[in-house]
This record gives C-alpha cells, sequence and structure tokens, in this order.
C-alpha cells in the first residue's frame, strides 16, 4: 500500500472514530435501532432467506461437479497407468 493512501485510510479512520465518539451513546443507540428496524422488515428478512437458500444450492452443486471432476481425474491416471505397464498405486 502507498504512503499517501495508508495516510488517507488513517484520517479517514481517525475522523470516523472521532465522529463517532463525539456523537455518543444516544446516537449509537438510535442509529443501532434504525439497523434492526430495517433488517427485521419482512421483505428484507424474506431476500435474506432467498440468497441463504441460492448460496446452499450452489454450494452443493460446486460440490458435486467437483467430485465429480475428482472421480474423471482418478479414472484417467489409472486408465493411462494401465496401457504403460506402470504400476497403479491409486487403488
Amino acid at each position: 500500500m502507498k504512503a499517501g493512501t495508508k495516510l488517507t485510510l488513517a484520517a479517514g479512520l481517525g475522523a470516523g472514530y472521532v465522529l463517532g465518539t463525539r456523537a455518543g451513546r444516544e446516537q449509537y443507540e438510535k442509529m443501532r435501532a434504525a439497523v434492526r428496524k430495517v433488517a427485521d422488515a419482512p421483505a428484507v428478512r424474506q431476500t435474506a432467506n432467498v440468497i441463504q437458500v441460492q448460496a446452499f444450492e450452489i454450494t452443493k452443486n460446486t460440490a458435486t461437479k467437483g467430485r465429480e471432476a475428482v472421480g474423471h481425474v482418478v479414472m484417467t491416471v489409472r486408465h493411462r497407468g494401465e496401457g504403460d505397464g506402470a504400476v497403479d498405486d491409486l487403488g
């Protein structure tokens, strides 16, 4: 990271800290309540559930394809080993 970028980042973090501490606990609680209200909204919860289901399906499909690919590689290696007289150490 460049020195100018580090300085900008440090200044931004410092300004955020100062502004946050000046806002105090009351402002923090207001922001927290607003975030909770949005998070508890039915539309947000429904969208989060849909995304969770989609992520699960993608993960499941990716794992299945990965297992299939590994199986194909193993079979290819075994097949090549049979043709040249090499010893099959995979099975």
